[in-house]
């Protein structure tokens, strides 16, 4: 292999970057993958000196563990060799100088000085050629190829192939390391970002545990919950609905369109249905695991919200089960992370409970303990502000009293338990019939009475036969082998022209509820003019 000259050789500052080059081309594929002329400059440079302790190494290798080659056991030994004979030489020729000849002490100096003067003359340039051929040439040549410079040739050099062998394993060792260190720098930037998110989740948990326990009603609660979901998610619609018992409707407790709350039956479209058998995809979802969040959605899961990309709905329980419904919906394709709402998903439930149960406390006055509808004298209370806002607009109401016939026959046939189940069944079956915003109310033991604000005589007649039908064709089971098939009679009053009071529209009522009584029962009596007083 032709040595290069230092003259020869490319400027090593001057080179350029790594890149592709012909020693490239002449590697296996192994030293292709793992080349060096991916490793910028100073990685190269640090190898170079890295080396140099490992060319001491290979030399003594190549002897010792019969490794290397003859030429390299040459070199090896010929400089000790070549000292040796210089030395013996030495030796020789100064005690044949003494016994062959007389020398004086001059002549013994000057003979020493000239064997050593051709010694030095003959191992100076040894060592020159040594160092040039076997430590300098090899860590240029090995430079030269780090920087992509010229080809390798490793069957012309045994040497410089254990030390392109040493790189090629330090540079692997480096690049694993690399990537090594790389992972784990991800792996830790990973963990600080999801240690920065459940600090966040957990400050956000605070300030709702804080804010949520100053509400003390469900509306409260409803614009509490809607402002802290908007802190942490870009929310455009924040919606609160509420499951109303024996019905299939969710009740909107409260709409929030971009911060501002507006009321659902102004909103275009009028207030969305949210039905049991029809629920979107957020709120049956929600129901069913208890929170549920989806973003970047081709098309809207809501009809109410069409523009909608993102959703987030957590299920809010009370006694146990799925009372209520937070959901928030968002046009981005791309919201930031849910992670908060999902950490703070119990304390917004227990919040709502807590709410629920003063709602009830507060109920406990106008309800009635049997069957869960208002008492009589709440439900003059609402009929009072029905009649006067009537009054004020021009607006038709009705009233609709309901008693169950032949109750007193189950009560002494069955026991009064009986009787009570009959009245509680009847009740759930009418409230199943009447729109949310009907009020119904138990006057007394069967009697029940409904309030249906604007509501004409036409279509209260057609809720008052709904009724008495379909109590009609339900079996009510008394015992496990016993039905019991009751009816009831409905009067029917429509305001105007009664309603000129409360009181007036209520026994006008019960006067239509009386005469079907005496019409035979399982009827319907609409009451459409005052009779006068005898």
């Amino acid at each position: 292999m032709k040595d290069i000259s230092p003259d020869e050789a490319p400027d090593v500052d001057a080179a350029p970057e790594f890149g592709p080059s012909a020693w490239e081309h002449s590697t296996t594929d192994a030293d292709s993958d793992h080349g060096l002329a991916e490793a910028p400059l100073p990685v190269a440079l640090e190898v170079r000196s890295a080396v140099a302790a490992e060319i001491e190494d290979a030399l003594d290798e190549s002897g010792s563990a019969g490794r290397g080659s003859v030429m390299d056991f040459f070199w090896t030994g010929l400089a000790p060799f070549t000292f040796l004979v210089v030395f013996g030489l030495t030796v020789l020729l100064f005690v044949l100088t003494v016994f062959l000849f007389d020398p004086t002490s001059t002549d013994l100096a000057i003979l020493c000085a000239s064997v050593l003067a051709v010694g030095l003359l003959v191992l100076l340039p040894l060592e020159y050629h040594l160092v040039r051929s076997r430590i300098e040439r090899p860590i240029r040549r090995l430079e030269h190829e780090l920087l992509g410079q010229l080809p390798w040739h490793p069957e012309g050099d045994q040497l410089l192939g254990r030390l392109r062998r040493t790189v090629v394993e330090v540079r692997n060792a480096l690049r694993i390391m690399d990537t090594d260190l790389r992972l784990e720098q991800e792996r830790a930037d990973d963990l600080l970002a999801r240690l920065g998110e459940r600090s966040g989740a957990d400050a956000f948990s605070t300030r709702v545990a804080d804010s949520l326990r100053q509400a003390e009603s469900v509306e409260q609660f409803a614009a509490e919950a809607t402002r802290l979901v908007r802190e942490v998610w870009p929310a455009d619609e924040v919606v609160v609905l509420h499951r109303l018992e024996l019905e299939n409707d969710l009740e909107v407790l409260r709409w929030e369109c971009l911060g501002e709350a507006i009321d659902p039956e102004k909103r275009e479209g009028g207030a969305p249905r949210y039905r049991k058998a029809s629920l979107p995809a957020p709120v049956k979802e929600a129901f069913r695991r208890g929170f549920y969040a989806e973003s970047g959605l081709p098309f809207s899961q809501d009809p109410a919200f069409p523009d909608a990309r993102s959703f987030v709905a957590m299920s809010l329980e009370h006694r146990g089960v799925g009372a209520g419904i937070l959901l928030a919906a968002s046009a981005e394709l791309d919201p930031p992370s849910s992670e908060s709402l999902r950490r703070a998903h119990p304390l917004f439930s227990l919040a709502f409970g807590r709410a629920m149960y003063v709602r009830e406390l507060g109920e406990a006055e106008i309800r009635d303990t049997l069957t869960g509808v208002f008492t009589y004298d709440h439900f003059l209370t609402m009929v009072r502000h029905e009649v006067a806002r009537s009054n004020r607009y021009s607006r038709p109401a009705a009233c609709v009293m309901v008693d169950v016939d032949n109750l007193r026959r189950v009560n002494q046939t069955h026991g009064s338990a009986a009787g009570d189940q009959i009245i509680a069944e009847v009740s759930q079956l009418v409230r199943g019939l009447i729109r949310s915003t009907d009020s119904l109310a138990r006057i007394s033991g069967g009697r029940l009475a409904l309030l249906l604000p604007e509501t004409n005589e036409e279509a209260a007649l057609v809720v008052a036969e709904r009724v008495r039908a379909r109590v009609e064709e339900y079996p009510f089971i008394i015992l496990r082998n016993q039905v019991e098939r009751m009816t009831v009679s409905v009067g029917v009053s429509i305001h105007p022209p009664f309603g000129v009071t409360a009181l007036s529209l209520v026994d006008a009522a019960l006067s239509a509820l009386t005469e079907a009584k005496e019409q035979g029962r399982n009827r319907v009596v609409v009451l459409r003019e005052q009779e006068p007083a005898t």
